[in-house]
């Protein structure tokens, strides 16, 4: 007999899953926004350094390097979380 497949209304994700979802949809979308707004600043020239002024913002700076990582480290426990409630439930 073939197996039957669970629909997802007998099957919710887990809150943890959700939280890793929206987590790296987060911060991989806002790294992206503050490398375009770095690109954006960089190609109108308002980022040439004056007396005593910065190049650019250190967070549209910094961020983005440590928010892909984040972001990719949220996606593989998101992945994580999901192989070990997949393989609990085909042990039932």
């Amino acid at each position: 007999m073939a197996k039957q497949t669970k629909t997802p209304a007998n099957n919710p994700t887990s809150r943890l899953e959700t939280i890793f979802a929206y987590m790296a949809a987060g911060l991989i979308g806002t790294s992206i926004l503050a490398m375009l707004a770095a690109l954006i600043i960089a190609a109108t020239g308002s980022a040439t350094p004056g007396v005593g002024q910065q190049l650019l913002p250190p967070v549209l700076v910094f961020y983005p390097q440590f928010g892909l990582i984040a972001g990719a480290a949220s996606i593989i426990a998101l992945l994580i979380t999901n192989i070990r409630r997949r393989t609990r439930e085909n042990r039932k």
